[in-house]
Parts: structure tokens; sequence; C-alpha cells
């Protein structure tokens, strides 16, 4: 268990970092304030990989594969473009922080090489992209990592088999024709009708799949369409989607097929298609048995668990390690008065700290 000397710590490293919130791929000052931290604090190997860094121990004996925890340093922008603390990356660095406080004056007690792994860029899902090369240089059999959540109780640890989070991507759909006078709108061609009729056909698709296969759902951000020019009928259009789905094969398909609508809709009405994925995000698929060692620790330890009914609809970019290697992700209660994520209200509660290093700490064992 972390000492209390170890807890006060990594409080002031919490608070530290949240005073110096950076955006995805730019945490330069963050990632410098952790390697020192961890340097000044523990005798554990650090390697700097550029944009992320990890700390090791080297088991004396090893008996079993190596197992690796991850936690994401970047913060996420508010309205204004600023970034902020408003996620909860401060709390989960310092989380992987105050391990390797404990792992450090445990290290003789291992039978497995540990790896923490700490990630830029979640917020975009391009970290973990990265970062998962690791996996496979260490032969990791196993990693770990976490979500603090408003609206639970105050450390409950949520679990869930299969699918945790979502996977998702924003998605840019233009279509370009040719312009012409607004009286005579059949001598250019308009794009207006096909994207119209193109979110329709998505919002169809979209339901089918869902009541057939599994959970998706397509959200509309925006569509933008010619100008403010009353002469001049419209010739170029753009369709702004978020889509997401529980199941990443599933997922994929989808994204298929409504790049077969789009192509479609384009090719018919004589337009060019330009279409783009912005922060694409693979589902976080758990594995069973790692979720189950997550749950026997949270028992051990006297921790509540809950299993989530369905998975959440935000995306996690932890997906792609678990494309590469078994692990879980989990979520620990925040309190359920918390403001909640992405909110300007939101801080991390260090109340939680405790029992997320100790959750941690247990599955170094298991």
């Amino acid at each position: 268990m972390i000492t209390e000397e170890d807890l006060q710590k990594i409080k002031a490293l919490r608070k530290t970092l949240h005073s110096m919130p950076e955006k995805s791929g730019e945490e330069i000052k963050t990632k410098a304030c952790l390697m020192a931290f961890l340097k000044e604090n523990t005798s554990l190997q650090t390697e700097d990989r550029g944009s992320y860094f990890f700390v090791y121990a080297k088991a004396p004996r090893a008996k079993m594969p190596p197992v690796a925890f991850r936690a994401d340093m970047d913060a996420v922008c508010g309205k204004d473009g600023k970034p902020g603390h408003f996620c909860g990356h401060d709390g989960h660095s310092s989380i992987l922080s105050g391990l390797a406080l404990t792992l450090d004056k445990e290290k003789e007690k291992l039978s497995r090489d540990v790896y923490l792994i700490f990630q830029p860029a979640e917020e975009t899902g391009e970290g973990a992209a990265v970062c998962r090369e690791l996996i496979k240089e260490k032969n990791i059999e196993r990693i770990y990592g976490l979500h603090n959540i408003p609206g639970y109780s105050e450390k409950t640890v949520l679990l869930k088999k299969g699918t945790f989070a979502c996977a998702s991507t924003g998605l840019e759909i233009r279509m370009t024709g040719t312009p012409s006078h607004a009286a005579y709108p059949e001598a250019g061609k308009n794009p207006g009708t096909a994207l119209a009729e193109l979110l329709l056909s998505i919002e169809a698709l979209t339901k089918k799949i869902r009541e057939q296969e599994s959970f998706v759902l397509m959200t509309l951000i925006g569509m933008e369409i010619g100008s403010e020019s009353y002469g001049v009928s419209a010739s170029d259009g753009v369709l702004r989607l978020t889509v997401r789905g529980e199941k990443e094969s599933v997922f994929s398909r989808y994204l298929e097929e409504i790049r077969r609508l789009a192509d479609e809709k384009a090719g018919a009405g004589g337009f060019t298609l330009q279409m783009k994925e912005i922060e694409r995000f693979p589902a976080t698929e758990n594995h069973t048995e790692c979720v189950e060692a997550v749950e026997r620790a949270a028992k051990e330890l006297g921790l509540a668990t809950e299993e989530l009914a369905v998975p959440m609809r935000w995306s996690e970019d932890f997906g792609y390690y678990l494309q590469d290697t078994k692990g879980a992700f989990f979520g620990i209660g925040d309190g359920e008065e918390h403001a909640q994520l992405h909110t300007e209200h939101f801080e991390f509660p260090d109340s939680i700290l405790p029992a997320a290093v100790a959750l941690f700490e247990k599955l170094l064992f298991l």
C-alpha cells in the first residue's frame, strides 16, 4: 500500500500537473515534470522515446511474462481552445507515479517485469497508436489502464467484459459540383439534395445495424453548403458527422458502408467526393480474464464493484493496446455529484488516489 508520505508526494504532483495543462502532442513540460519526479523519487529505469516515456522494473527471477500499466498525460481543450485538465489525466499520471513509488520498494518481490507507460495524445486518439510498439517489443502479456468517472459512487470500481468504451471517428464528407446562376440551377451541379439524401440513408443504415447486429450511433455535427450570395446556386457542400460503435469489426463495416453510400450519391449526381476521418478511436474491447483480475483485486481491497450494463459511449485509445495483447480498462467512481468530464468545473478528486494506486499494485501480483 502507498505510504502517507508518498501519497502526499503524488497529491502535490497532481496539483503541479494541473497547473500546466498541455494539448495533445505538446506535452513537453508535463513529460519533463513527470520524468524529473520519478528520477528524484525512485531508482526505476527510465527510457525516453521522444513523444512518450516509460519506466520499468526487471524482476530478479522472472517467472511470468511482462505486464504494463498506462496513464495519459495530455489535457483537453475547452471552447476557447485553451487546454485544461478537465478529464483527469493529471490524476491518471499521478496514479501511475504512485505505483512507481510502491513498485520501487517492492521490486525485489516481482516475478515479472513491469512497464509503466506515460502516454501523450489520448484526446486525439493518436498516442496509443505510437506507444503500442512497446507491447510487441517487450513481449508484454497484459496491460491495464483506468479512467476516473463522475456520476458513480466514490472509489467504486466499474467493470465491463467485452467493450468498455466505443469506437468512434469524426467524418467530413465533402461533395463538389459546379456553380450556376440561381435563375438557372439546372445549368450547374448543386450537392444539397445529394448530401441531404445521404444523411437520411446513413440514419437508416444506423438503425438497421443497431437492430440487427450491435450498438452504433450517428450524430450530425453540422452541414454547410453554398454561400450568402443569393444569385449563385451552391456548388460545394460538406456534411460533418460523428459515428461510434460497440464492436470494432461491426464499426469497420459500418464505415465501409457509409463510404459506399457516399460514393453512390456523389456518382449519381456527378460530384467530386472527398471523405476524411478525424480522430479515429478503436473500440476498447476488454479480455475477460483481465477484467476478472481487476474484480478480484478490488474485492481483496474491500472496494465496491459495479458491472456496467452497456459500454461507455465515449472513446478511449487504450483499445489499440488491446489489439496487440490481453488487458483491461476499467473505471473508478469520482462521486455521484462530482462535476462531469470535459466541463470547466471538473477537477480530478485526490480522494480516489490511494484506492487507484492500490488497485494497480494488487494487479502486479495477479
